[in-house]
């Protein structure tokens, strides 16, 4: 499968749609996404990996637990997803949320 049929089977999936929407809100690692969407863990490790992979999400931090293991963080880094049907053909484009955007929302952080 092309990444056009990738991103367009990740979309429709309302598992994936669902952390997508939660990751535009909060900065969360796989656990944490897993319980707030009451999916299991290896779900949820499975539909992060593949919105990564697809470049849907962003790993934003990667924390150092107490027991000596690497906690990774996501955040959503689509602010837009087109896709196109022409000529029997299926294409993509991806808007990425600008770094201006993030400035800002790091300001809104700080302001709070």
């Amino acid at each position: 499968m092309d990444d056009a049929h990738d991103i367009l089977d990740t979309i429709t999936d309302e598992q994936s749609r669902s952390i997508l929407a939660l990751l535009s809100k909060s900065e969360l690692n796989i656990q944490q996404i897993s319980d707030t969407l009451n999916i299991p863990l290896s779900t949820a490790y499975r539909k992060v990996k593949k919105l990564d992979d697809l470049k849907l999400i962003k790993k934003t931090k990667v924390i150092r637990t107490l027991e000596g293991l690497n906690e990774s963080y996501y955040k959503n880094w689509i602010y837009e997803v087109i896709i196109i049907y022409r000529d029997g053909e299926l294409s993509y484009k991806l808007d990425h949320i600008k770094i201006e955007d993030k400035i800002v929302r790091l300001w809104q952080k700080f302001s709070e």
